[in-house]
């Protein structure tokens, strides 16, 4: 199958679109879950997985980390941020949920049941009605959906040029690393994420890689909001190394598209399938927190998948 969804981000960032009950955006759809959360879902969404962007709508929150905000270590008040876990909990149906402590490697752990999984940036499971969660605000998330398993990435520059979207869908299918259950919950805050130190991406280029093939192109990729090619400007010795290890499609002069980069990354890997919501953090300040736009203080939006109990039947 060939990659699909590649929305312009002008499209994507048309303030005239406001957030509502089911109103389509992009080839997303915003939808409000019951709890209030605001969360942008792929559409159509994978049969077998529940993929969800949560916005930063929906929640308690005060400005600068209005509304929806899942970090405590931005500075956001504690009582704050359990009410929007709370909420974002109804809305992946009472889903218990894994996590890691993201620090922009390439690390890739199995997680077989809820809680925090150590030192990581990518999660992955064949454990039906569990949530894979990580925080951003501006790194890339790729939801990763098998025929058995899922998986949610963050990707920021250092993850994107280590390949870890492309090696998180090959150990999906690969089984080689070993499983992390609970560790230091209560030592370790579920949605939080470190700052991000990117710089600032617009719509997808296309990019002709040959695909390795095998059993990760029974993976389908989704590509959520993040810090895009239009909002994106690097130094120009990062834009050569991007353009040396993905093509100069990647960039344009100094401005990056992480997104791109990516789906070079995945496509040599052997995914075929990959679906971009073209969504910029950068230029939808209304629907996502951005560390480059907001900072010093912005919030962290959350990101979650789930495996239906009917995957693999």
């Amino acid at each position: 199958m060939s990659s699909t969804s590649r929305p312009s981000c002008a499209a994507a960032r048309d303030s005239s679109v406001a957030p509502k009950h089911t109103e389509a955006l992009a080839p997303g759809t915003a939808i409000t879950a019951a709890g209030g959360a605001v969360f942008i879902e792929p559409n159509p969404a994978p049969k077998n997985a529940k993929v969800q962007f949560f916005t930063r709508l929906g929640g308690v929150s005060e400005p600068p980390f209005d509304s929806l905000n899942v970090s405590t270590k931005v500075g956001d008040e504690a009582g704050n941020v359990e009410e929007n876990l709370s909420r974002i909990r109804d809305a992946m149906d009472g889903n218990p949920s894994a996590w890691v402590k993201q620090v922009a490697g390439d690390e890739v752990v199995r997680v077989s049941e809820g809680g925090f999984a150590g030192e990581a940036d990518a999660l992955i499971t064949n454990e039906s009605g569990l949530s894979l969660v990580v925080g951003v605000a501006d790194c890339v998330l790729v939801a990763l959906v098998g025929e058995e398993s899922v998986g949610m990435v963050h990707s920021g520059w250092r993850g994107t040029l280590s390949g870890i979207s492309g090696k998180a869908a090959r150990e999906m299918v690969g089984g080689v690393f070993g499983t992390k259950g609970e560790v230091d919950v209560a030592a370790n805050s579920p949605m939080s994420s470190h700052p991000a130190t990117e710089t600032p991406v617009s719509s997808p280029s296309e990019t002709n890689v040959p695909s390795s093939g095998g059993a990760a192109s029974e993976i389908a990729a989704y590509i959520g909001p993040c810090i895009r090619r239009c909002c994106y400007e690097v130094s120009e010795e990062m834009a050569e190394k991007f353009a040396r290890e993905f093509g100069e499609n990647v960039v344009s002069g100094r401005n990056l598209s992480l997104p791109d980069a990516i789906r070079v990354d995945l496509v040599r890997s052997g995914v075929s399938e990959i679906h971009d919501l073209g969504m910029c953090t950068g230029c939808r300040p209304d629907l996502f927190f951005s560390h480059r736009k907001e900072k010093p203080a912005t919030g962290r939006n959350l990101a979650a998948i789930s495996m239906s109990s009917e995957a693999g039947s």
